[in-house]
């Protein structure tokens, strides 16, 4: 993946199952998830915010509009991610990190 994700490597790494890479270049550039928001389709971003690591989400949620916070509230369950997952190797749904209801709060406290 380049060095600051792009719609098209995000769509690569997502159809190449490289879920620790898209994470990777997810926490290195958090922020960044607002720009790719528009670009990509729901499960893309479903994917994304779920492999966003705790430490990441405050920058990238203050960064996304409130209807991208509504959206990615709506992808609170792993299952969300749940077509990426059929052919995924095991343990990948591990990487798919469920928030807290911390983190719950945050994107609520956006939305209205």
């Amino acid at each position: 993946m380049s060095d600051s994700p792009t719609p098209a490597s995000v769509r690569d790494a997502l159809r190449r199952r490289a879920f620790p890479e898209l994470k990777s270049a997810l926490a290195a550039e958090p922020s960044r998830l607002a720009a790719l928001w528009p670009k990509l389709t729901p499960l893309e971003r479903a994917a994304c915010w779920r492999l966003l690591p705790a430490a990441a989400l405050v920058e990238a949620a203050e960064a996304l509009t409130p209807q991208a916070r509504w959206e990615a509230y709506q992808a609170s369950s792993t299952d969300c991610a749940a077509p990426l997952l059929e052919d995924a190797p095991l343990g990948t749904r591990s990487l798919f990190r469920a928030w807290t209801s911390r983190e719950a709060a945050l994107l609520r406290a956006g939305i209205s």
